[in-house]
């Protein structure tokens, strides 16, 4: 079907208004581009069935993109815009709207606040089909309620005023969108140490802890725990697995380094390096049940603490 000329509606780079209303971070600039994308389908008399195959995604997901509920890649985006048949003025107006909803985390606001080599890592995330955290001292950044994120925030910056403690914990928050997303699977492999580690006091972790146990009932969110009885050494370092669409990039490991900085590697050799730790890993973790035992028996502890600190 013919594209229709482009109009003055909301949807058009016209739509300053939009911005100033709308646009108060990631969140608002995904609200108007998915807003934007389902007038421009609807004005071309398209149903979702119609789009949906043409970029290899599900009608839930279009739906979901459409709705501002997830972080759509800059390939979807781009082919809708070329079913679409878009002028240039409204392409680029979706250009700045998915550069401002993909930078999210590490947006203008937190520019100042983000190092260089950790930026590619947030941007990663976001256009990963599947990520696999493996982390035996702390919860990985996406999967943190803000108490605990503030609480590992400000033991690593103990002379960082309150302002930047706060900016930097609004930006963690962000990145946990990273799991609304069900087209994206997010394992997260955590050693059981993880779980008695008294970060914040008791009432952070059992917050944290029932945290992950709603989390790992969503059927995109995989949070397994590797059990101190297991017959496994466990890595020392914390690294990250991500994985891409079919026709997206190689996948890529992300090995944070003892001090300031990080590795990333991409070379066939060293990925399947990862890939086979990994599934080691994942060969000696706790089942589904044993692993929410697990849990309930650290927040048991932490409420034991709570009601002798000297425990």
């Amino acid at each position: 079907m013919p594209a229709h000329p482009d109009r003055s509606t909301p949807s058009d780079p016209d739509g300053d208004e939009v911005l100033r209303l709308h646009w108060s971070g990631p969140v608002g600039a995904a609200k108007v581009l998915g807003t934007m994308l389902r007038k421009l389908r609807e004005e071309r008399r398209l149903r979702l069935a119609d789009v949906a195959p043409r970029i290899r995604a599900s009608v839930s997901k279009l739906s979901r993109m459409e709705r501002g509920e997830n972080t759509p890649s800059k390939r979807d985006v781009n082919d809708l815009i070329a079913i679409y048949g878009v002028g240039p003025d409204v392409r680029a107006y979706v250009d700045v709207l998915l550069e401002r909803v993909i930078a999210g985390p590490f947006a203008a606001e937190y520019a100042d606040i983000t190092p260089g080599w950790f930026r590619r890592m947030i941007g990663l995330e976001v256009e990963s089909a599947r990520i696999q955290y493996w982390e035996g001292g702390v919860v990985p950044g996406p999967l943190q309620t803000s108490a605990y994120a503030r609480r590992m925030i400000r033991a690593g910056l103990p002379r960082a005023p309150e302002e930047e403690i706060e900016r930097r914990v609004s930006q963690r928050m962000d990145r946990t969108r990273l799991l609304d997303d069900a087209e994206r699977t997010v394992v997260a492999l955590l050693d059981e140490s993880v779980l008695y580690r008294n970060s914040g006091g008791p009432q952070v972790m059992i917050g944290q802890l029932e945290h992950l146990k709603e989390l790992g009932r969503r059927p995109n969110v995989n949070v397994a725990i590797l059990p101190f009885t297991a017959d496994l050494t466990p890595p020392a370092g914390a690294f990250t697995h991500l994985a891409f669409e079919y026709g997206g990039p190689s996948d890529v490991v992300y090995v944070e380094g003892p001090g300031i900085g990080a590795t990333y590697l991409s070379k066939d050799p060293d990925v399947e390096r990862y890939a086979d730790l990994l599934n080691t890993l994942l060969f000696h973790v706790a089942d589904y049940e044993v692993g929410l035992a697990l849990i309930d028996k650290a927040i048991g502890i932490h409420h034991d603490r709570m009601r002798d600190p000297g425990q």
